[in-house]
């Protein structure tokens, strides 16, 4: 899964285990996921008269962010993911083109299109994420400077989604299946191995399962169908840069217009499934 959206079911679930009453905390095994980041910023946007944004810094400290919420009593936590628009071959000149997301993926700051949505009795807020690079020269590394903007809210509690998993496993199934036969075309590389481990995951085979350093917190609070989504899209994110699924072409043209179709829709299909185990956290 891209890191970005992966931090974001991080935070997804912790806000979740919070308002379950678990502890103010990332488990071990989780906290270190974010040891390439500098610790979160929290930030308002309030939208003036004249048109301009005002930003109030609320939080420099996941823990602190955390804990706010949990003061006021915070009930649910998920993501949404609102697809950009994009251009159809019709479409399509030099100043139209928009490049599709399963394209833009690969890089950072590129999930525009997520925000993390958390609501309690009286308010709802709206978090989109941005990522830059910072090079930290004392500890030899990059460092990421991650910053949550609260892009929307109100004063009202927002019902988490109806989710239904089992169709999700359904629609994923179908499209890499589809995608697995169209691999095998290729004729080099492993990239039907790839789709058929993802399959396998839906399936439940113990050989696929996570492993705890990528389970997303509180694991146990989803349910058994989250946990088969969860391994098919981590076994099945073939989006990148170059190497990747994007990077590949076929030299059928009946092949390539395949290619073309199913490409954005498992990448799509991976989404929703995404969104949907977010909502799928278990209330005792």
């Amino acid at each position: 899964m891209q890191g970005e959206i992966d931090q974001l079911l991080v935070l997804s679930s912790a806000v979740n285990a919070i308002a379950q009453k678990e502890p103010l905390r990332l488990p071990a095994t989780q906290a270190k996921r974010l040891r390439h980041t500098e610790d979160l910023t929290f930030v308002d946007l309030c939208k003036k008269n004249d048109g301009t944004v005002k930003e109030q810094i609320r939080f420099t400290k996941l823990s602190h962010w955390l804990e706010d919420l949990c003061n006021r009593k915070v009930s649910a936590a998920w993501l949404v993911w609102q697809p950009q628009h994009e251009t159809t071959p019709s479409e399509q000149t030099t100043e139209t083109y928009i490049q599709p997301e399963h394209m833009k993926v690969a890089f950072a700051g590129a999930t525009k299109s997520w925000s993390l949505i958390a609501t309690g009795p009286d308010f709802t807020k709206h978090w989109q994420s941005s990522w830059r690079l910072k090079d930290d020269r004392e500890k030899q590394q990059n460092i990421w400077q991650v910053r949550y903007d609260c892009i929307q809210k109100t004063d009202q509690e927002t019902p988490r989604p109806e989710i239904d998993l089992a169709q999700e496993i359904a629609r994923l199934d179908e499209v890499l299946r589809a995608m697995a036969t169209l691999a095998g075309q290729l004729g080099h590389g492993n990239w039907s191995a790839v789709f058929n481990k993802a399959i396998d995951a839906l399936e439940g085979k113990k050989s696929t399962a996570l492993p705890p350093a990528i389970r997303p917190p509180y694991y146990a609070a989803y349910p058994k169908d989250a946990h088969r989504l969860l391994a098919a899209i981590y076994n099945g994110w073939v989006f990148g840069g170059m190497g990747s699924w994007n990077d590949v072409f076929f030299p059928k043209h009946e092949d390539q217009a395949n290619y073309d179709r199913l490409t954005p829709e498992l990448y799509q299909s991976l989404c929703r499934a995404i969104m949907a185990i977010s909502c799928s956290f278990q209330r005792p």
